[in-house]
């Protein structure tokens, strides 16, 4: 963690030794000791904390919906798409049904004329 050898180790021993006296030393321990696990579980809550919210927030029920909408309207512009092709071609169908027949009546209408000019 703090990249401390056992020489530094030994060091800081001898200094706390001389510091805070031998009377003193354990207690000191102790506390140092408390300090450091209450530290840990407090860390390691907030880990737990932050590693629930991220699931929360990442939910895989959430998604399934989020996609299982996504292919419904998938489907709903598809059938919306095959009416206005079934709708465009419908009317192309008639529009070009009474062209044909315009043209067919014109003519028949040119034909009597015709024939109304050869026969007088």
């Amino acid at each position: 963690m703090f990249d401390i050898g056992f020489q530094e180790l030994i060091i800081i021993f001898i200094v706390a030794l001389l510091v805070f006296g031998p009377k003193r030393l354990p207690e000191l321990g102790r506390a140092l000791g408390k300090a450091l696990a209450e530290l840990k579980r407090s860390l390691h809550d907030v880990k737990e904390q932050v590693e629930t919210e991220f699931k929360e927030t990442v939910d895989t029920t959430d998604i399934q919906d989020v996609v299982k909408s996504g292919s419904e309207l998938k489907k709903s512009l598809q059938e919306v798409k095959e009416q206005v092709e079934t709708g465009f071609k419908d009317s192309i169908d008639t529009s070009l049904g009474k062209g044909t027949e315009t043209d067919v009546n014109k003519r028949g209408e040119k034909e009597e004329i015709k024939e109304g000019r050869d026969g007088r």
